[in-house]
């Protein structure tokens, strides 16, 4: 079994595949919203307006999971934390199986690889607590829970790969 630090999940077919689509689909989704679409931190509150402007309900936007507004809107939040917070896609290289209704889609994490070993080190004994890990976003899954917490915003996403970075910061001043 694979998890998500290993090298598949960051470079399969399924992720490539569905990057590529989204980037190829994003010029024209960009200019029938509007156009002017920077991937900066403040244009994820533009985005949320758009899918709340579309989409009523959870049952809506779910059943929409699939259409190009929302999987471009999707690609577009994660890379917007890819090029705010520098994390990286990932992606089962397995789809789910066809009964489980939701998940499989691409993540954005930070890669674990990527850390220094101190902070390896310390990150694996709070996680053994169950105290802190390494966060984790599902764009598409992050998109549909505006509609499950109508108070929540998803400039809001920025703030737990912020956290994170803060957490690095400690880390490396206690080493």
């Amino acid at each position: 079994m694979t998890t998500i630090d290993s090298p598949v999940w960051a470079d399969n077919p399924r992720l490539t595949a569905w990057l590529a689509a989204q980037r190829r689909a994003f010029p024209v989704w960009a200019e029938e919203n509007g156009g002017g679409w920077d991937f900066a931190p403040a244009s994820l509150d533009r985005l949320e307006a758009l899918v709340r402007d579309r989409f009523t309900s959870w049952e809506a936007v779910h059943e929409a999971r699939e259409e190009q507004l929302l999987e471009v809107a999707a690609w577009y939040l994660g890379e917007t934390l890819v090029r705010h917070c520098g994390v990286v896609w990932r992606c089962s290289p397995v789809p789910p199986p066809p009964e489980q209704p939701a998940g499989g889609y691409p993540l954005v994490t930070y890669a674990r690889g990527d850390l220094g070993a101190y902070e390896r080190e310390v990150l694996a004994e709070l996680e053994e607590l169950d105290e802190y890990s390494i966060p984790l976003l599902d764009p598409a899954g992050r998109i549909r829970s505006l509609f499950a917490a109508p108070d929540s915003r998803l400039r809001e996403s920025i703030g737990r790969f912020d956290r994170f970075q803060a957490w690095r910061r400690s880390v490396a001043a206690g080493s």
